[in-house]
């Protein structure tokens, strides 16, 4: 009797294998013993038909082949189990209250759903969204760093998750440790997701806060903030429309010495709005660019349709005027 051993097959499974197997067996015995006494009631014919009888070999060599190459169809034939059904059901009415702005309510189910279904990252992830709205940062990213080590190590949303989390985190407490972390996961991201432009965003200003904890390092922390432009550069790239990104890239190359690229990357932003509807943080960078620059007819201009629109404050136009009485002293006459 011919047994199978399937190693990724249940009971059930190697039962009907090895009776289908048996059966295709004892047929292919019985067509062979048919033919071989049709051959012998031959006298006639018999020497000249001594060929082996194969007639059920082909059949039980596909019956093999389709067994132990389809018995990972088992798998998802699989019944799904209690647990998982209702961790996705509480997950989906979850991100239905989170989409509804009830706070409360998907919080609850969210929670309900990670305890019937410790595994699933996405379950995690929603409720650590839900407990970041509510204030409470340090369960948030507790959940998220559970979901990495429940196997989501290599999930670049997770990580991108996290280096925005404790970037965030560290503009109210300035622990530079938290930059680190931050660091980490973002450098992460880029490796899991060089395509995405938020990976290369998020580790760009990691290395601008790294630049700014640094005492008394000019070198190390112009190379830092060097590093940091070229990170804000490839996240540019990959979403050359996105204001925010195009505004960082000019702040950041305004700190490198590089005036001329951060006006060019002013005016690209001001081009993506209409004309006359410019914000007022894009014109303030425009004016004190073009300041450095010692274009003081052009930031005069820029100045005077900042006070026009009424966008400009007293303090506002301090900052700038005192600007550029410190600087138009040293042009050449």
């Amino acid at each position: 009797m011919i047994r199978l051993v399937l190693p990724n097959a249940n009971n059930g499974a190697l039962f009907f294998a090895n009776s289908f197997v048996s059966a295709a067996v004892k047929s292919s015995f019985l067509t062979a013993k048919g033919v071989g006494n049709n051959v012998r009631g031959s006298h006639a014919k018999a020497t000249k038909t001594k060929r082996p009888v194969y007639s059920g070999v082909p059949r039980i060599l596909c019956i093999l082949l389709v067994l132990t190459t389809g018995c990972q169809l088992n798998r998802s034939l699989a019944p799904i189990s209690p647990g998982h059904f209702f961790g996705s059901e509480q997950s989906r009415q979850g991100i239905v209250a989170l989409e509804q702005g009830n706070l409360d309510e998907a919080e609850k189910r969210l929670e309900d759903a990670v305890k019937w279904n410790r595994n699933d990252m996405n379950h995690r992830r929603h409720y650590a969204e839900v407990l970041w709205q509510q204030g409470k940062h340090q369960e948030s990213l507790g959940q998220l760093e559970e979901a990495v080590k429940r196997g989501g190590q290599s999930n670049a949303s997770l990580h991108i998750s996290l280096a925005e989390k404790y970037l965030a985190i560290q503009e109210f407490t300035t622990d530079p440790a938290k930059v680190e972390i931050a660091y980490r996961h973002a450098d992460e991201a880029v490796r899991l997701a060089a395509q995405d432009s938020r990976s290369w965003a998020l580790r760009g200003k990691a290395k601008r806060l790294q630049a700014a904890h640094q005492g008394g390092y000019a070198e190390h922390t112009l190379a830092l903030l060097h590093e940091a432009r070229i990170d804000y550069l490839r996240a540019v790239s990959l979403a050359p429309n996105d204001t925010g990104l195009l505004k960082e890239l000019a702040s950041i190359q305004m700190r490198c010495g590089q005036p001329e690229q951060a006006l060019a990357t002013w005016l690209t932003v001001q081009s993506l709005y209409p004309q006359g509807s410019e914000p007022f943080e894009v014109l303030l960078g425009k004016t004190e660019t073009l300041t450095a620059l010692r274009r003081f007819d052009e930031a005069q201009r820029t100045l005077a349709a900042i006070r026009q629109r009424g966008l400009a404050n007293l303090e506002t136009e301090r900052q700038i005027e005192t600007m550029m009485l410190a600087v138009q002293p040293q042009q050449v006459k």
